[in-house]
C-alpha cells in the first residue's frame, strides 16, 4: 500500500516560526550582554595595568601623584601644550602601550589632527606632529586614539593651584599618597567622559554631561536619571581604580547624587 507524505499545515509553520522569533529575542539580548561582559572584563584589565603603573610611577617620583596640568602656567606656552604634562603621557612608558587608554565599550572624542600653536622645544624630531584634545597638546603618536579614562583633578592639586586663573602660585604638583586618609575609598582614575574625571563625567562615561563642549553634536542636552543609566558605560556603571591600586564596578545611582556628595566623597572631600 502507498503512503502519502504529509507536509507541514500552515500553522504548525507559524507555530515553529513563532518559537524562534520567541528564542531570538529572549537569546540577542543575553549575547549582547555576554559580549558587554567580556569588554568590561577588559576594560578592568586596561585598568588594572594602569593602577599598576601608577604605583610604579608614585615610587619613583617620591609617592607624587602625577600632578594635573595647570591651563595657563607659563601663559598660552605653559602646561596645556606640553605633552610631557599629561598624566596619561607619564605613566605609558611603565606600560609601554597606548592601547590600554582606550576603552573598548566607549570612550572620548578621537584625539584630532588639529596643529597646535607651539610644541616644546619646537623640534618635530623628537615629537613629531603633535595632537589636540579637548585643547590640550598630545605626542603625535598618540594621534587617533580614543581615550576613555580620566584622572582625578583633586588627587592630581588641580583644586590647589591650577584651577584659578591668574593665581600667581599656582603650580603644576600632585598630591603625596601621604596626604590621602583613605586610599582605599579615594578615586585615582575612572572610566570618564573626558581625561579629567569630575563627577558627572564618571557617572555617564559615554556621554558629555557637563562643560562648554557639550554643545556637540554628541551632546544629550537635559538631563535625568533615564539618560545617566543609558549612557553609562558598562552595565549601566563605571569602573574605578582607587588610590590603593584596586579596581571596582559601581552601578550609576551608586554613584550619583544631585549634589555630588557620593563621587564628591571619592575625590577626596574632606580629607584635602
Amino acid at each position: 500500500m502507498e503512503l502519502k507524505r504529509r507536509g507541514f499545515t500552515l500553522i504548525e509553520l507559524l507555530v515553529v516560526i513563532a518559537i524562534i522569533a520567541i528564542l531570538a529575542a529572549i537569546l540577542f539580548p543575553v549575547f549582547s550582554q555576554a559580549r558587554e561582559k567580556a569588554r568590561q572584563a577588559s576594560c578592568i584589565s586596561n585598568e588594572r595595568n594602569m593602577a599598576m603603573a601608577a604605583m610604579q610611577y608614585i615610587n619613583d617620583y617620591d609617592e607624587q601623584l602625577m600632578p594635573s596640568e595647570c591651563w595657563d602656567c607659563g601663559g598660552q606656552t605653559g602646561d596645556r601644550h606640553d605633552p610631557n604634562r599629561r598624566w596619561l603621557v607619564r605613566i605609558q612608558p611603565y606600560m609601554r602601550n597606548i592601547q590600554i587608554f582606550d576603552c573598548p565599550s566607549g570612550g572620548t572624542d578621537t584625539l584630532d589632527f588639529s596643529p597646535p600653536k607651539w610644541s616644546p622645544g619646537g623640534d618635530p624630531d623628537i615629537w613629531g606632529p603633535l595632537t589636540y584634545g579637548w585643547g590640550w597638546t598630545f605626542p603625535g603618536a598618540w594621534r587617533g586614539l580614543r581615550i576613555g579614562y580620566g584622572y582625578s583633578l583633586r588627587v592630581g592639586g588641580w583644586t590647589d593651584n591650577a584651577g584659578q586663573a591668574g593665581n600667581p602660585n599656582k603650580v603644576s604638583r600632585g598630591r603625596s599618597i601621604a596626604q590621602i586618609q583613605r586610599p582605599a575609598e579615594t578615586l585615582l582614575i575612572a572610566d570618564s567622559a573626558h581625561k579629567d574625571a569630575c563627577c558627572n563625567r564618571i557617572v555617564s562615561a559615554n556621554a558629555c554631561t557637563s562643560g562648554w563642549w557639550c554643545n556637540q553634536p554628541w551632546a544629550v542636552g537635559e538631563w535625568n536619571d533615564e539618560k545617566r543609566a543609558r549612557y553609562t558605560r558598562h552595565h549601566e556603571g563605571s569602573n574605578l581604580i582607587h588610590c590603593d591600586g584596586h579596581v571596582k564596578w559601581y552601578r550609576w545611582n551608586a554613584l550619583y547624587r544631585p549634589d555630588n556628595s557620593i563621587v564628591g566623597r571619592l575625590h577626596g572631600w574632606g580629607q584635602f
